[in-house]
């Protein structure tokens, strides 16, 4: 029997394919359980009044990264989340530029900005798409699970192809040029996808 596991930086870094663990590890307990966010929209947004609340308490210039760093990887694995993750970052940088700048020049007048949350909602809806800011935990469960699944059909793919013994003309030839071939359609497809999702 296993009492505990220890995930580690492996939360930090996708934290939103956690959201269903409750569910999946106790499915008899899920009516006992919270609800939970309804997708990450949900959670930008109650994030974002905590962050409003942290930056008037606190300085800007020393508070905003820490605040930004710990939604940064929220779409882990989302088409444009390098895109998501610049954008937090140069804002997190705003302060302390403005700071600079006006120790360089006291006649600079810092621009107004609205509050944090809204940076952070602006950045979210400018880089990501409506599907990925939209999508429900169990939806995300289950295309974290179609993506590990196509992954893995991917690498033994590869593995038939590299490992395969049959001769060349010998009975594994059809069957390696079938998965060659199925395994280069889903990559164009994925290219494509990607190339799609960019624009």
């Amino acid at each position: 029997e296993l009492d505990g596991v220890m995930v580690g930086r492996g939360f930090v870094s996708n934290p939103w394919a956690f959201v269903m663990a409750d569910h999946v590890l106790y499915p008899e307990d899920t009516c006992d359980l919270s609800p939970g966010p309804k997708n990450r929209m949900e959670v930008l947004e109650a994030y974002g009044k905590h962050a409003d609340y942290e930056e008037v308490r606190g300085d800007p210039t020393k508070i905003r990264r820490f605040m930004t760093k710990a939604i940064s990887h929220l779409f882990a694995g989302e088409p444009n989340a390098k895109r998501y993750r610049i954008g937090l970052d140069e804002m997190a940088g705003w302060p302390k530029k403005f700071a600079k700048e006006m120790k360089q020049n006291p006649n600079f007048v810092q621009p107004a900005q609205p509050p944090l949350s809204e940076l952070i909602m602006d950045i979210a809806t400018t880089h990501l798409s409506e599907e990925a800011l939209y999508r429900s935990p169990k939806e995300s469960f289950d295309k974290l699970l179609w993506d590990e699944e196509q992954a893995e059909r991917k690498r033994s793919v590869v593995d038939t192809v590299v490992f395969s013994s049959g001769t060349k003309g010998g009975p594994n030839e059809n069957v390696k040029k079938s998965l060659v071939q199925e395994w280069q359609t889903s990559r164009k497809e994925d290219e494509l996808n990607e190339r799609e999702e960019s624009k």
